[in-house]
């Protein structure tokens, strides 16, 4: 098999030819970075205030992490918000408890 020759072939079918101007192709990367940046920027901020004991902060701490796939950096934040009365941090810990697999748990924290 030839494998210059299968990749020509699908270079030239068009699978791999990018649309639209490359300049905006270029700056729309550079927005995701940017954005992925202020993502990471807004953890640390969020992470220090929780930490300093805002309950706010750990609700949406707990959010950003549970949004991102890490159940268990979400969980003790979204326990010490809700303890603190944040109903918005019961809610997404029901959710969170919900994936784990804990469907009667999570039901607790939704009513």
């Amino acid at each position: 098999m030839d494998v210059m020759g299968d990749k020509v072939t699908l270079f030239d079918s068009g699978r791999f030819a990018q649309t639209g101007d490359p300049a905006e192709i270029v700056d729309g990367a550079r927005d995701e970075t940017g954005a992925a940046a202020d993502e990471v920027a807004e953890l640390a901020r969020r992470r220090l205030a929780a930490e300093a004991g805002d309950a706010e902060a750990m609700s949406v701490l707990g959010a950003m992490l549970l949004r991102r796939g890490d159940l268990d950096g979400a969980e003790p934040h979204l326990r010490a918000a809700t303890a603190a009365g944040d109903r918005a941090a019961a809610n997404n810990l029901g959710v969170l408890l919900q994936q784990r697999g804990y469907p009667d748990e999570a039901a607790g924290w939704w009513r």
